[in-house]
C-alpha cells in the first residue's frame, strides 16, 4: 500500500512539471511545447476580449453633526447646616463634703484599683468615663450626673444593692463613682450606658 502512494505522488510530480512547458492562450487550447517557459499575454492570444470595467459607485462616508462641545461644570458652593451640637455636659458644684475633686493621675489610680477590686477589664472602665463626661466628674447632663453619668434612681438601686450609702451626690465623687461602674461592670449592667458600652 505504501508503494502505491509513492506512485501516486511521483506521477502527480510528473504531470505538474510537464504542464509547465505547454502553453495556453485564453481559451484554454493547447498552442504549442515550449522548451523555455515564456509568459504569453492574454491580449497576445486570438479573440481576446479583455474585460471593460465597470465602474462601481463607492459611498462616501455620510457627515455626522459634530457636537458642540459641552461646559464641563464647575463646582458650586453648597450651603449645607450645621450639625445640630450634642448637649455638653455641665458643670456645677457639688455640695456635699464627702466629694473631693479628683485629677486624672488619681481617677486612674481608682480604676486600677476597683477594676482589680472587681475583676473587671481597667480600660472598659476608662472607655466609660472619657465617652460619658469626657472624663469630668462634675458632668451633669440632665438627670445624669458624675463621672459615669448616672441617673439618682439607677444610682440609688445599685448602690443598695452593693451596700454602699446610696446618696445621690456621691455621684460626683470619683471615688465613689468608680467603684460602682466597676461593681457594676463586673456584675454585666452595661445597659446602663447604652450610648457608650464597648462592643
Amino acid at each position: 500500500m505504501g508503494k502505491r502512494k509513492y506512485v501516486f505522488l511521483l506521477l502527480a510530480l510528473v504531470f505538474a512539471i510537464g504542464a509547465c512547458f505547454f502553453v495556453y492562450n485564453a481559451k484554454g487550447e493547447v498552442l504549442g511545447i515550449s522548451e523555455e517557459i515564456k509568459f504569453v499575454s492574454p491580449e497576445a492570444s486570438e479573440g481576446f476580449n479583455p474585460p471593460t470595467p465597470t465602474p462601481t459607485v463607492t459611498p462616501l462616508p455620510t457627515p455626522t453633526s459634530t457636537s458642540v462641545p459641552t461646559k464641563i461644570p464647575s463646582p458650586t458652593a453648597v450651603t449645607t447646616k450645621a450639625p445640630t451640637p450634642t448637649p455638653s455636659p455641665k458643670i456645677v458644684s457639688a455640695t456635699s463634703a464627702e466629694i473631693n475633686k479628683f485629677d486624672s493621675k488619681e481617677i486612674n489610680g481608682f480604676i486600677d484599683r476597683f477594676s482589680s477590686q472587681y475583676g473587671v477589664d481597667p480600660n472598659v472602665i476608662r472607655y466609660l468615663a472619657l465617652c460619658e463626661s469626657g472624663f469630668n466628674s462634675g458632668a451633669v447632663n440632665g438627670i445624669y450626673a458624675g463621672l459615669f453619668q448616672f441617673n439618682p434612681v439607677s444610682w440609688k438601686n445599685v448602690r443598695v444593692e452593693m451596700g454602699e450609702d446610696p446618696d445621690p451626690n456621691l455621684r460626683f465623687s470619683a471615688e465613689e463613682s468608680v467603684q460602682t461602674t466597676a461593681y457594676c461592670v463586673s456584675m454585666g449592667k452595661r445597659g446602663l450606658w447604652p450610648n457608650c458600652s464597648p462592643k
